[in-house]
């Protein structure tokens, strides 16, 4: 390893952990070529009921994991928490990636992937359409984070000028990203609005435009809490723990107007009963509760808010509960009966699988080789 380091000039030895997530990463993309070459019907299981699977499932959980990145600029540059300014780069670096393999996932989707540029071309847009609107602003919005993750790169090799005039920018580049976040993360919500007879009563709403958003900024909040707790531990850096305490407390808020919500939507919508039948449906709907909601709240309303390990266990509990929101919604919880079952083909899973070592193996790159988060002694000022 060192010696390929050598030879690559590295300035440190690759790390083992690597190599496992580059050969899965490899055998992602190979067959994603051939998934492109073959088509859908070769290498999935969708069907004419199931015209959905797991790839738009990953999409659904991927795009509030990757609100992170919203979340925290709009946290530090428009409501005045400069504190918050130590950790941007790395909430940023994981929304640009979330939103690369999101993308990625969805060009897969398409049937007739060598016509996805229609969605950009006046002559098809369908101003009516929720979905025209979230893949515009999904479009949009990952140029934005481009510019907003571009001086991690820039400032390795010295570029100041291009890096400063970012800088200056920033808060008119993070204000378009917040208003494309916030109009795209509430559409996707919007589009079950539609599904009232297909998805299951325990997870359709009116209010799902306004779940999706609020589910959107306690995943951010959770992504970030994850993922700073272990670049600090893996570059060797102090853990602030008043900071953690923080975005804890910020998690915690975000969390009880979430579960306030849903318990009023669903004891207002007459849905208590489904939830006591205690069959297949109920029990996950109680396993989302549980997981997602009253552990992370019990934690981050406990004393342990002000371990830094607190708000992290937290943040892994709300990912969960939110992957088994997005999968329920997207995929288990279309209720309509159908003879043929969907489960995903294997090339769909190691698809999945792929990309996502992908994005792990990228963000492990900028950890370890690059400098996501400022000066130290910044992130304690």
């Amino acid at each position: 390893m060192n010696i390929l380091a050598k030879k690559l000039k590295l300035e440190k030895p690759i790390p083992w952990t690597f190599y496992p997530l580059l050969l899965l990463t490899l055998l992602g993309v190979v067959l994603c070529i051939y998934r492109l070459a073959v088509g859908l019907g070769k290498t999935t299981n969708m069907n004419d009921a199931y015209p959905w699977g797991i790839w738009i499932s990953v999409d659904l959980f991927l795009i509030p994991v990757a609100g992170a990145a919203f979340t925290m600029s709009l946290i530090a540059y428009f409501f005045g928490r400069k504190r918050y300014e130590a950790i941007i780069r790395p909430a940023v670096v994981a929304g640009f990636l979330g939103y690369g393999v999101v993308g990625v996932l969805l060009f897969l989707d398409i049937g007739r992937w060598h016509q996805f540029y229609n969605i950009f071309n006046p002559q098809y847009i369908n101003v009516h359409s929720f979905l025209e609107e979230v893949s515009l602003c999904i479009t949009l919005y990952t140029f934005i984070l481009m510019l907003e993750v571009a001086p991690v790169f820039l400032e390795k090799f010295n570029l100041k000028v291009p890096v400063q005039f970012i800088e200056n920018s920033i808060f008119f580049i993070a204000g378009v990203g917040v208003v494309l976040s916030l109009l795209h993360q509430s559409s996707l919500g919007s589009m079950f609005l539609l599904m009232r007879y297909k998805l299951n009563p325990l997870w359709w709403s009116p209010a799902l435009p306004l779940m999706f958003l609020l589910q959107s900024v306690v995943t951010g909040l959770a992504t970030t809490a994850v993922a700073i707790n272990l670049i600090w531990r893996m570059r060797g850096l102090p853990i602030d723990r008043d900071l953690f305490r923080r975005i804890g407390q910020a998690m915690s808020l975000v969390l009880a107007l979430y579960a306030a919500l849903k318990l009023g939507d669903t004891m207002g919508s007459g849905d208590m009963e489904l939830l006591m039948r205690f069959d297949s449906f109920s029990i996950i709907a109680w396993l989302e509760i549980f997981v997602g909601t009253l552990i992370p709240m019990a934690i981050l309303f406990s004393r342990l808010v002000g371990h830094s390990m607190g708000p992290f266990w937290a943040g892994i509990f709300v990912l969960i509960g939110t992957l088994i929101n997005r999968l329920v919604v997207s995929w288990i919880g279309l209720t309509e009966p159908s003879p043929t079952p969907y489960f995903p083909s294997w090339i769909e899973i190691m698809i999945t699988v792929g990309l996502g070592a992908g994005a792990f193996l990228i963000y492990g790159v900028i950890v370890y080789y690059f400098n996501p988060l400022p000066d130290p002694k910044a992130a304690h000022s």
